[in-house]
C-alpha cells in the first residue's frame, strides 16, 4: 500500500478545497453585493452561475493542456488567474465586472482542482489513488462549513468585497506553499501531443454512451438542488425573511452537515446494496426532502427552518448519491477515465449553472418558489436514476 508524502497530501487537499470555498464562501455575500451595486434581486445569482459555468467548460480543456505540457505549469497558471480575478472582483465598480471576475475565478479553479486529483493518479495505482482521494475529501471536508461562516463574518464587518479578496488571499498562500511542495508528476515521455480534434472526437464518443449520460444527468440534477439553495436562499432568507448575513452563514454551514453523514451512510450501504440501489435510495431521500420543504414553506412561509431543515436532509441524500454516481460513471469506460470524469464534472456544474440562471429570472423570490425549484431538481435526479441507471449499463460498458 502506497501513500503520498504528508506534505503533498495536505497540499492536494488544499488545492481541492478551493472549489467549495469559492461556492459556499460566495453565497452569504450575495444580498450585500446586490444592495451595494444596486443589482436587481433576480440578477444577483449570476455571480454564482458565471463561476460554475466557466469551471465546467474549462475542465474539458485543462486536462488536455496538462497532458501536453505537464501538471505544474497549468496549476500555477490557474492559481495566478484565480488570484488576479479575486483582486478584480474585490475592486469591481459594477456588477458586470463582478460576473467577469467570477468567471475568471472559475477558469482558474478548474485547472487547479482537476489537476490536483490527476497528480494523485499519476503517483499511485487505482486502488491507492481511490483510498487517498477519500482521505483528501476528509481533510477538506470542514471547508464547506467554515467558508460560509467566515464569509458571513467578513460581510458583517467589512462589506461584500472582503470575502472575495479573502478568497484570493487564501489561494495566494496555497500558491506560495505549492512552489516548494508541488512536484511535476507527468513524465515527459508520457505527455501527449495537443490535438483538440482527437480529444473532441473522444469526448463525442463518450457523450454517445447512454449509460454514461444517465449518470451525468442524474448526478447533475441531484447536485443542482444544492446549488439552487446556495445561489437563491440568501435572497430569500436575508432579503425576504430579514435574517442577517451572519445568521444565514450559520444556516448554510448547518446544511452541509447532512453531506458528511450521507457520505458515511453511503460508504456503509454499498457493502450490502448494489451501486444502482444506493443511488436510487439517495435520490428518493432528496425528493422526500424537497416535498417536505414545499409543504413546510406553504404552511410557514416566514420561517427559515422550513427551508433549512429539509435542506439538511436533501444534502444528506446528496452525500449518499455523489460517491456512487462518480464510481458508476467512471467504471463504464476504463480506458477513458479522465475524460469520463471531465464529462461528469462538466455536466454537473454546467447544468446547475444553467438551472440557477433560468430560475433566478422566473422565481418570485419567495420561500415556496425556492422549494419548488429544489423539488424540480430532486424529481429530475430521481427520474434519471430510476428510469435509466442500471438498465442502460450494459450498453455503455464497452
Amino acid at each position: 500500500m502506497t501513500d503520498l508524502p504528508r506534505g503533498l497530501l495536505f497540499l492536494v487537499a488544499a488545492l481541492t478545497a478551493i472549489l467549495p470555498m469559492s461556492i459556499e464562501g460566495m453565497s452569504p455575500l450575495l444580498p450585500a453585493l446586490g444592495e451595494g451595486l444596486s443589482v436587481p434581486r433576480a440578477d444577483v445569482a449570476m455571480a454564482m452561475s458565471a463561476f460554475v459555468i466557466a469551471f465546467a467548460a474549462a475542465q474539458l480543456f485543462c486536462g488536455m493542456l496538462a497532458d501536453a505540457v505537464g501538471r505544474r505549469p497549468v496549476i500555477y497558471g490557474g492559481l495566478a488567474l484565480y488570484i488576479g480575478a479575486s483582486l478584480l472582483g474585490g475592486a469591481a465598480s459594477d456588477f458586470l465586472m463582478v460576473v467577469v471576475a467570477r468567471a475568471l475565478q472559475g477558469l482558474g479553479c478548474a485547472a487547479v482542482v482537476l489537476l490536483a486529483r490527476s497528480i494523485v493518479r499519476d503517483l499511485l495505482d487505482r486502488t491507492d489513488a481511490a483510498r487517498t482521494l477519500a482521505l483528501v475529501g476528509a481533510l477538506y471536508g470542514p471547508v464547506p462549513m467554515l467558508a460560509p461562516l467566515a464569509s458571513g463574518g467578513l460581510v458583517m464587518l467589512f462589506g461584500w468585497r472582503a470575502p472575495i479578496l479573502a478568497m484570493g488571499l487564501a489561494v495566494a498562500v496555497i500558491a506560495l506553499l505549492s512552489l516548494r511542495a508541488l512536484p511535476e508528476t507527468l513524465r515527459p515521455e508520457h505527455r501527449l501531443p495537443l490535438h483538440p480534434g482527437k480529444v473532441a472526437a473522444s469526448l463525442g464518443r463518450l457523450a454517445g454512451s447512454k449509460a454514461l449520460l444517465a449518470f451525468v444527468f442524474g448526478n447533475a440534477f441531484a447536485y443542482s438542488g444544492l446549488f439552487v439553495f446556495s445561489s437563491v436562499a440568501p435572497q430569500v432568507i436575508v432579503g425576504r425573511l430579514g435574517e442577517t448575513a451572519g445568521h444565514y452563514a450559520i444556516m448554510l454551514a448547518l446544511s452541509t452537515v447532512g453531506f458528511i453523514f450521507g457520505s458515511i451512510v453511503s460508504n456503509r450501504m454499498i457493502r450490502t446494496h448494489s451501486l444502482e440501489a444506493t443511488v436510487r435510495i439517495g435520490t428518493l431521500i432528496q425528493v422526500g426532502a424537497a416535498l417536505a420543504m414545499v409543504g413546510a414553506t406553504w404552511v410557514a412561509p416566514g420561517a427559515w427552518a422550513a427551508l433549512v431543515i429539509p435542506e439538511i436532509i436533501y444534502t444528506f441524500g446528496w452525500g449518499v448519491v455523489q460517491p456512487q454516481m462518480q464510481a458508476g460513471a467512471l467504471s463504464l469506460h476504463p480506458r477513458a477515465i479522465g475524460q469520463a470524469s471531465a464529462l461528469l464534472g462538466f455536466g454537473q456544474l454546467a447544468i446547475a449553472g444553467v438551472i440557477v440562471a433560468i430560475f433566478a429570472q422566473v422565481t418570485t423570490g419567495s420561500a415556496l418558489s425556492l422549494a419548488l425549484g429544489i423539488g424540480f431538481c430532486g424529481v429530475m435526479g430521481a427520474f434519471c436514476t430510476w428510469a435509466f441507471i442500471g438498465r442502460l449499463r450494459a450498453q455503455g460498458a464497452g
